[in-house]
């Protein structure tokens, strides 16, 4: 039997043309969708660096609220919206600065003066021999 003449069916991706056309469609396709998520990323942007300021701020609180609720600490400042959660029969630690402060001088000038005598001792030994 005689064959029948075949028509030439045009495929989809024979032509070296249609699939550069569709390799830039895909292409434009993902630029198209990283534009829109960097753009949505634009507009939440400041809503996000609001709330990492927030937690930041509150964890700077709560560290420094942490190192003040230790005996003795003299480092961290008091929380002043809790002023009114302080006990009140518990002595002021402003008292308790001002000694150690006063301790401090006198050390440092006793520290001073022996210094100044172990320079003489030297200066009179190192000269008289």
């Amino acid at each position: 039997m005689p064959s029948k003449p075949r028509k030439q069916e045009k495929s989809a991706g024979a032509s070296p043309l249609d699939a550069k056309a569709r390799a830039l469609a895909e292409e434009q396709e993902k630029l198209r969708q990283e534009i829109e998520r960097n753009e949505r990323l634009i507009k939440e942007a400041p809503k996000i660096a609001k709330e990492w300021e927030r937690t930041r701020r509150e964890e700077l609180i709560k560290r420094r609220s942490r190192t003040d609720a230790r005996p003795g600490s003299h480092v961290a400042l008091h929380d002043r919206r809790h002023v009114l959660e302080l006990d009140p029969g518990r002595p002021l630690r402003q008292k308790k600065l001002r000694a150690e402060r006063r301790r401090g001088r006198l050390l440092f000038f006793f520290l001073l003066f022996t210094f100044g005598l172990v320079v003489y001792w030297a200066y009179w030994v190192f000269t008289h021999q």
